[in-house]
């Protein structure tokens, strides 16, 4: 029996009105499913994870009476049936009974029941996992399966997927650690999807079916903020002291607070007391606890290349350092690095696993990407540009701690004449590392030919503030950047921008390259969907792609965009109107229009 939808919940969806609901758990699965996407993606882009999440939901019913479909999918469209999903049960059943917990009790009827309820959902969600994991290894999608909720008969399991070749791409640990009571997460991309997956289940779960998924837009944040302490907590726990609940506060103050007036840095080492891989050079008769933000910002100003504090999380016990026999695989040891006010970092070994700015956490990239600045470097100053040695210097540029500036000009030899007065002019020369250094020790950037050449230092930026350019946010470096790259246009320049905080901004921010052919094949799968008997989903799908692509339309693909969207409109009200339902006939959107910023400048090649 198909169950009609007769959703009139206030959010609109581009993906989440359907002609009817065969496989039916309640009236608003749509809107929840889409809401879950909606997070997932907010929150992860937020850290720096484009992995182009999706959710699904899939829910087994319990209940006494007859139902046609007694496994359900949302969506129904999607590349799963529920065939697939039938002995999902009775493999939990056998991995239960295969497992040490048949064996385990507690005195108290209760306690144990839970125990061995939550064991046995455990292992279906590991059944569960596989079996997708399995089914989406082919469509390069990796799952991840949250714990469940009772909504109207159905045990409803949210699902989150990712592009798993993007995913893979992230700095992880190899596995997760558990100390028998504790587990770690393997990342914070990892902390950050249970998470979301956790804010889902505890909405599943209330006693009135959702209508949609229960968060505002500013709470993507709080998930951010929930998951790093959950993630650092949970490697204090297994690795360190169990009660290191307090060690994201404790960096996020002593990164903040000032040592007699200036910036500090420093560097803990994170591991249990007794660690054999670490020398203890100098022992505290009183551990001093990281709560203790100024005892802690004090300690810190002890350590140095090859000396830090160490510490299990909670209290820090003397200063030393790990040997070279460090059983990398053993993950283990962590080291928390303050690299600049507000800022601090979680690594292991050479991986830095997680950077926090001002409290706001995100996955660790390299602080300037080589492939975007030479990509930058090519498409502003052509092929003739020395690349590599202007990528030596950036490299240098994005070592200096007080912040500094490059500037790549094509007439730095005017540009130094134009700004002498308030600039050290020299003899155009190569400058290394160590003089790079030296010379951003005084105020002012450094000027440099696309050839590499050094014609300036001390360079003081001019240029006209613009409506729409700069961020109120930021120093007086970063904006003067900005006006001066706006004001430079015409003579084209690259500037690479060190903060004291350590973040490095690259002028200028352009968009990336893509192949026309992808392009074209967006807009001819969005025209595709809309003709004939539309596919709804699979329109929504291919609109949010040409979305995404919108920068490099032409005025004929907005055009076309903008045509199959109306008669997917039209086409969703008239089905409505035709079958006399109560639902949202009409979603609406933007006409799209082609971006005067985009030329041929954009296009990769084809080949």
């Amino acid at each position: 029996m198909e169950r009609l939808f007769a959703g009139v919940g206030a959010a609109c969806h581009a993906d989440s009105v359907d002609h009817y609901i065969q496989q039916f758990m309640w009236a608003f699965q749509q809107y929840f499913r889409s809401d879950v996407t909606s997070l997932a993606k907010q929150t992860l882009s937020a850290i720096g994870v484009e992995v182009a999440p999706e959710a699904l939901l899939i829910g087994y019913y319990t209940g006494a009476a007859s139902v046609d479909w007694p496994i359900c999918i949302e969506p129904e469209s999607g590349p799963f049936h529920p065939s697939s999903f039938e002995d999902i049960e009775q493999e939990g059943q056998r991995r239960y009974d295969a497992s040490d917990m048949p064996s385990r009790r507690y005195s108290d009827p209760d306690s144990n029941k839970r125990l061995h309820e939550g064991a046995l959902e455990g292992f279906r969600i590991d059944a569960l996992t596989d079996t997708l994991n399995g089914l989406g290894e082919s469509m390069n999608r990796l799952y991840f399966v949250g714990n469940p909720g009772e909504v109207d008969g159905f045990r409803v399991y949210p699902v989150l997927s990712v592009l798993a070749s993007r995913w893979d791409g992230f700095p992880a640990l190899s596995k997760e650690h558990s100390d028998g009571q504790f587990s770690t997460r393997r990342s914070l991309q990892h902390a950050v999807v249970a998470e979301i997956l956790a804010t889902a289940h505890r909405s599943l779960s209330k006693k009135v079916p959702p209508r949609g998924f229960e968060y505002r837009a500013t709470e993507a944040p709080d998930v951010i903020r929930h998951g790093l302490s959950d993630f650092i907590r949970r490697i204090a726990a297994v690795h360190g002291n169990w009660d290191g609940s307090e060690l994201t506060d404790a960096m996020n103050a002593v990164a903040a607070q000032p040592y007699e007036g200036r910036t500090g840095i420093g560097t803990v080492l994170v591991s249990k007391r007794e660690h054999p891989a670490i020398q203890l050079g100098m022992e505290f008769r009183r551990p001093i606890r990281l709560s203790q933000t100024r005892s802690f910002r004090k300690a810190l100003e002890m350590t140095g290349p090859d000396l830090s504090l160490v510490s299990d999380g909670v209290e820090a016990f003397g200063l030393g350092r790990l040997l070279s026999n460090y059983d990398t695989e053993s993950e283990s040891v962590y080291r928390l690095q303050v690299v600049g006010r507000g800022s601090w970092e979680l690594n292991h070994e050479d991986m830095p696993l997680v950077r926090i700015d001002n409290g706001i956490a995100s996955s660790p990239s390299p602080r300037i990407a080589k492939g975007k600045f030479m990509d930058t470097v090519e498409r502003v100053f052509g092929v003739g540009a020395e690349s590599e040695t202007l990528w030596e210097l950036t490299l240098a540029a994005a070592e200096q701690q007080h912040g500094t500036m490059l500037v790549i000009h094509s007439d730095a030899s005017g540009e130094s004449q134009r700004l002498g007065s308030q600039a050290l002019a020299i003899e155009p020369k190569m400058i290394d590392a160590a003089m790079l250094s030296a010379t951003s020790a005084i105020d002012g950037a450094i000027l440099v030919a696309p050839d590499g050449l050094c014609h300036a230092v001390g360079v003081i930026l001019d240029g006209t503030a613009v409506s729409g350019t700069g961020d109120s946010a930021r120093g007086a470096r970063y904006n003067s950047a900005v006006r001066y790259e706006h004001a430079a246009r015409s003579n084209t320049c690259v500037i690479v921008i060190v903060s004291e905080d350590g973040m490095i901004n690259l002028l200028p921010n352009l968009r990336r390259r893509v192949r026309k052919a992808t392009v074209e094949q967006a807009v001819a799968e969005l025209e595709t969907s809309a003709a004939g008997e539309v596919d709804f989903a699979a329109a929504a799908r291919a609109s949010r792609h040409v979305e995404s692509l919108s920068f490099y339309l032409s005025a004929a693909q907005c055009e076309v965009v903008n045509q199959a969207r109306k008669r997917v409109e039209d086409e969703r009200e008239r089905e409505v109107l035709q079958a006399g339902r109560a639902s949202i006939t009409r979603i609406g959107f933007e006409l799209l229009e082609p971006n005067e910023a985009m030329n041929t400048s954009y296009w990769l090649p084809e080949s």
